[in-house]
């Protein structure tokens, strides 16, 4: 059995959207087989969390990009040269060992409110809905069933996102009518977690969505600047990470835009 991780990058109002900082919205899922995550991805974390930054198992540390970039809290320790290529290098390493698929969908909020009938969308809803499509396809060709797991925000958006989803499991898609996907996606609720609650599998999406936001923004021929991990992080994506066709097309598969 799957589980599909969720994240995003941007965010899900409708506002400011000539500015590019709230234009643009992503959702990322990485499905995991959860004993990958369990069995495989949680020690691989641990060891870095206690052999880069001798975490108190008590109080777990967790695995955040912003933090990590902004060298915040713990992650202070990562202006020590050997600590951040440590941290590099076994990061990167725990990514590439990993079996896991990622999907990613992005979406031009600004071009998206010229579109006829979508004025009434939520951005946020708008995205899940084509991971759940995209996250059933995936499903069928590896034979399996799966569910859900995002990264709560709380609250009513929390609330929405529940509804929103059992929307999608009682109509279907455009492309992929209910049935198929209730045959695929075998929990109607979504596994909703926190930041707190030391995720791994919520973590590994929270440091790869980013560099997927960015390629997507870069292959819609957009001025963005990748750092040398973000780079390599997204090489890698594409390389092995990215879910695709049997004719290894990426673009509908394991990444898409919108319009």
């Amino acid at each position: 059995m799957y589980r599909l991780y969720v994240d995003e990058v941007g965010t899900d109002d409708i506002t400011h959207v000539e500015e590019d900082n709230h234009r643009y919205l992503s959702l990322s899922g990485v499905a995991m087989k959860i004993t990958d995550a369990r069995d495989d991805l949680s020690p691989k974390f641990n060891w870095i969390k206690v052999n880069v930054f001798e975490h108190d198992p008590d109080d777990p540390l967790i695995f955040h990009r912003a933090d990590i970039v902004q060298r915040k809290r713990a992650f202070g320790r990562l202006r020590d040269d050997a600590k951040r290529d440590l941290f590099d290098r076994s990061i990167y390493r725990a990514m590439e060992t990993t079996p896991f698929t990622v999907i990613t969908a992005l979406i031009d909020k600004l071009g998206m409110m010229n579109q006829p009938r979508w004025r009434n969308q939520h951005p946020y809803h708008f995205l899940m809905e084509i991971l759940v499509e995209k996250y059933a396809q995936f499903l069928e060709r590896q034979n399996d069933t799966g569910d859900i797991m995002p990264e709560g925000r709380k609250g009513k958006k929390d609330t929405a996102l529940q509804k929103s989803f059992e929307n999608v499991l009682k109509k279907g898609t455009y492309y992929v009518p209910a049935a198929r996907i209730q045959a695929r996606i075998v929990s109607p609720v979504l596994k909703i977690r926190y930041k707190p609650d030391n995720i791994a599998g919520l973590q590994l999406c929270d440091l790869i969505a980013h560099p997927s936001h960015m390629h997507i923004r870069d292959r819609m021929r957009h001025r963005v600047e990748l750092g040398a991990f973000c780079q390599r992080v997204r090489d890698l994506l594409v390389a092995e990470k990215y879910d695709r066709s049997h004719t290894g097309m990426m673009l509908g598969y394991g990444y898409k835009w919108l319009p």
